[in-house]
């Protein structure tokens, strides 16, 4: 059995919300939708998730060591077999006047399973149903997915792949819960489910202010002076604004209702565009000798 702390980075004494960063992190950097094609990465993506399934909460951690402990005594036994070659007993006070295996050792037999395993075993085999644990996942989606909604194909630990509706104007955090879509108990017959938290990848076009968008824009210099109407990004698209003239780098405009929303359809916040004067790539001589010819004989002062 793999060392499921290990695999994840931390120790054996580890809080969950240490081992829940953990896995965050490590699931984050391995998910198959940063790493496509990449089959190793893909593995490591599965084994995450199965080591962060042994040891996520207090109950797991438990039932972890419960069966390492058995596997433990189970492969000690078959050592002993091995250099003995013969059948190693399960108890080393079995021998009675009736034989090895006696009913006097029958009888105690479950009790020392439940005293070993919690009465997880009896009689070699499971005697009770162990339910079906739930499992949690982290989906990366963009800034846009975020606000617009979308729908994301998702792979589990086991290799199954769902669809995931990201409902629109999510949130940092979310978790949504996917019924019976976890692991299953011991007879395979009912099922935990899953809960995705979401995380939002920062968007390079957008800056986020509450519930208001900030994006730069850059303008020409004669676009500033004359004024004009430009294309301008905003969540899903295009939208034109019209640029008064006479701007100076650094003027903000606003678009109402382009912002985050707070709900699917309404409560929009405002889109906000800033607008940076931008010079051209090279400065000609034409340009020089007009802006020489200008500033003789129109002086001003910007910084007062």
């Amino acid at each position: 059995m793999s060392n499921p702390y290990e695999l994840l980075g931390v120790s054996e004494k580890a809080t969950d919300e240490q081992i829940k960063a953990a896995y965050r992190k490590l699931s984050k950097k391995y998910h198959p939708d940063l790493n496509p094609g990449n089959k190793p990465a893909e593995q490591k993506f599965k084994d995450i998730h199965n080591a962060f399934d042994l040891v996520c909460n207090k109950e797991c951690r438990e039932k972890y060591e419960q069966q390492k402990e058995y596997d433990d005594y189970s492969s000690q036994r078959q050592n002993q077999q091995q250099k003995t070659g013969r059948q190693a007993p399960f108890y080393y006070e079995t021998q009675t006047p009736q034989g090895r295996y006696s009913e006097n050792y029958s009888n105690n037999y479950d009790e020392i399973f439940s005293n070993l395993f919690g009465n997880r075993f009896s009689n070699s085999k499971v005697n009770q149903n162990v339910p079906g644990k739930d499992v949690n996942y982290t989906l990366t989606i963009s800034f846009e997915e975020a606000v617009l909604g979308a729908e994301k194909e998702f792979t589990l630990s086991k290799g199954k792949t769902i669809k995931a509706k990201i409902p629109p104007a999510i949130t940092e955090g979310k978790v949504l819960r996917f019924k019976g879509q976890g692991s299953p108990d011991s007879k395979k017959q009912n099922f935990g489910d899953a809960y995705v938290e979401i995380h939002i990848a920062p968007s390079s076009t957008f800056k986020q202010e509450g519930n208001n968008l900030l994006v730069e824009v850059p303008i020409t210099i004669y676009e500033a002076i004359l004024g004009a109407k430009i294309e301008v990004p905003i969540v899903g698209g295009k939208a034109t604004l019209t640029v008064p003239a006479g701007v100076s780098s650094g003027t903000k405009l606003r678009m109402k209702n382009k912002g985050y929303r707070q709900k699917a359809k309404d409560n929009h916040g405002d889109q906000t565009i800033k607008l940076i004067i931008e010079l051209p790539d090279k400065i000609d001589d034409e340009l020089s000798l007009f802006m020489k010819s200008w500033e003789t004989n129109h002086p001003y002062q910007p910084r007062k």
